[in-house]
């Protein structure tokens, strides 16, 4: 097991992700950030609903649930000055979970708040991020990455050069791995589309049940959410062609100002202001994710608008989709050539991703938009359940019919249980192996494993199967026989699987595979994403040889 750390330049939710991921898969990581301090401020606060699965794989769900808050409802006001409400909507309504997808609806919880328990995660594999650490520059090697630092060790700065295996950038949009890279950063900069936010306590005047709104979009806006964390702070936007920005980003006093211009509610006491930021929308990605041993994810290889809460989120995917391929890699368990389907899968994403923000953004802004409108929802493709790999050339489907793949966002990748799509929750199931406890998919699924369905079948075929993952590197696999009756299950196959699982209901036979009376293979990859449906064991052997040195 090789022991050297791979380094890890920024600490944001993509980098704490990636590292999570990392070591989940036994691999050593320094993770740095040129921060003197963690970062305050609620930021990118909104979680979707594929990200809130993606916790649940590595184990961070319920610290994040018990933080979270769900998105709350807007008010919209009468002009300058007055107290009612002329529209109350919800910018994302509530959707009823299902039995696939049993998070179908975003929460809301701060950036800082959301990254610490990220950090609580990392300690407890005996990982801190190192702050005041900053990134100078770096070499490339055959073997290795020379990375150049400088870091303050309270009295002095020191230098430090040091060697990795591999590098990945997480520093956000003014990246400095991406610049010295040399990677293009292809898009477009808006004009005159400031948007100024932060983080400020509101004494009186405002409760905390609504997203409060006031002003025209076209021409200027104020709006304060709030963070539902029970200390009077809200979250504040002042936007639109009429608002100097450079004048109102200055401080609390303008801030003030232009809130009271705009809503007229001078009843509204504010108190400190938390953090500032006149941000400048930036609609931009690179060609490619990976330049030889250094890689880059999240807001370093990709900018946007923040609407539709896509950034922060597809930022986590890009870690998690890297994560399990970087460590089978480092770990010589798998070529080199895994790592090109990062870019290959991430791209076509991304780039979706950045249509769908920007175009959203625009609809938001745009002459005669009024607050509320159906510009202002936040729902279907933007809960990322249909994010698919389905034309990956890792990905093996032997049921799949179209010669088409469909679009990287695609409703159908919700519940389909496609190979590339996300892989579907099935719950009542039951496990024979461990005292009939009841159990569910989502409970099985593993950030450092390949999880194996194997549905219906023979003795034979399911010793086949068996016997072809004992070849495989030991501990990357975890195989589920799943039955329809306890009839079905013989000693044999106990000694056979991981895990043998009853599924009376017929929840994962229906959900998974639907001829349930031949045999069926189903792999759902370490991201939670389905990376193949096969027939039969050539089918397994053929997928795995995409993936492992050895299959």
């Amino acid at each position: 097991m090789p022991t050297e750390p791979i380094l890890i330049v920024g600490a944001g939710p993509a980098g704490l992700v990636l590292a999570l991921s990392l070591l989940q898969n036994g691999i050593a990581v320094r993770i740095i950030d040129k921060a003197k301090t963690h970062r305050l401020g609620e930021r990118g606060a909104g979680i979707m609903p594929r990200t809130l699965e993606v916790y649940n794989i590595l184990g961070t769900l319920t610290d994040v649930y018990n933080k979270a808050n769900p998105l709350p409802f807007s008010r919209v006001y009468e002009p300058p000055g007055g107290t009612k409400a002329l529209n109350t909507f919800h910018m994302s309504p509530y959707i009823e979970p299902t039995g696939p997808c049993p998070y179908k609806n975003p929460v809301t919880l701060g950036q800082h708040r959301h990254e610490a328990i990220l950090r609580s995660h990392l300690e407890k594999y005996g990982c801190h991020v190192e702050v005041a650490t900053e990134l100078l520059s770096f070499e490339q090697h055959e073997s290795h990455v020379t990375a150049h630092l400088v870091y303050d060790d309270g009295e002095k700065q020191v230098m430090e050069s040091a060697n990795f295996p591999w590098m990945i950038g997480t520093d956000g949009a003014r990246s400095i791995v991406r610049k010295r890279l040399g990677l293009s950063f292809l898009g477009e900069t808006s004009t005159g589309e400031n948007i100024v936010l932060g983080d400020i306590h509101v004494k009186e005047g405002l409760d905390s049940e609504f997203w409060h709104n006031w002003g025209d979009p076209a021409r200027k806006i104020a709006s304060l959410r709030p963070t539902g964390q029970g200390d009077n702070v809200f979250t504040f936007l002042i936007f639109g062609r009429e608002i100097d920005h450079d004048k109102v980003a200055t401080g609390r006093e303008e801030v003030l100002k232009a809130f009271y211009e705009i809503s007229g509610r001078k009843d509204v006491i504010f108190g400190d202001l938390i953090w500032i930021s006149n941000y400048r929308p930036n609609m931009r990605m690179v060609d490619k994710f990976r330049k030889g041993r250094v890689f880059i994810a999240g807001d370093a290889a990709h900018c946007h608008t923040p609407a539709g809460a896509q950034g922060m989120n597809s930022s986590v995917q890009d870690s998690f989709n890297l994560g399990w391929k970087l460590a089978l890699v480092h770990k010589g368990l798998s070529p080199p050539s895994l790592l090109d389907s990062y870019d290959a899968e991430r791209l076509p994403v991304i780039a979706e991703m950045l249509n769908k923000s920007t175009s959203l953004f625009k609809q938001t802004i745009k002459p005669g938009a009024t607050l509320g409108d159906s510009a202002w929802r936040r729902d279907g493709d933007l809960q990322q359940l249909g994010v698919n790999y389905r034309s990956s050339a890792i990905i093996l489907d032997e049921e799949a019919s179209e010669s088409v793949a469909p679009a990287a966002y695609n409703s159908g990748s919700e519940t389909e249980a496609r190979a590339g799509d996300r892989a579907p929750e099935a719950a009542g199931l039951v496990d024979i192996t461990n005292e009939d406890k009841s159990t569910s998919l989502f409970k099985i699924f593993g950030a450092s494993y390949h999880t194996v369905l194997v549905f219906s079948g023979t003795v034979e075929e399911h010793t086949a199967l068996a016997e072809a993952s004992k070849k495989l590197p030991k501990g990357t696999v975890h195989s589920v026989l799943i039955a329809s009756t306890a009839d079905e299950v013989t000693t044999q196959h106990k000694d056979l699987f991981s895990q043998v699982l009853l599924d009376p209901q017929h929840i994962a036979f229906s959900t998974y595979w639907t001829p349930s009376d031949s045999l069926g293979v189903v792999v759902v990859r370490p991201d939670g994403v389905i990376g193949a449906r096969a027939r039969d064991v050539s089918g397994l052997q053929k997928y795995f040889s995409g993936i492992f040195l050895e299959a």
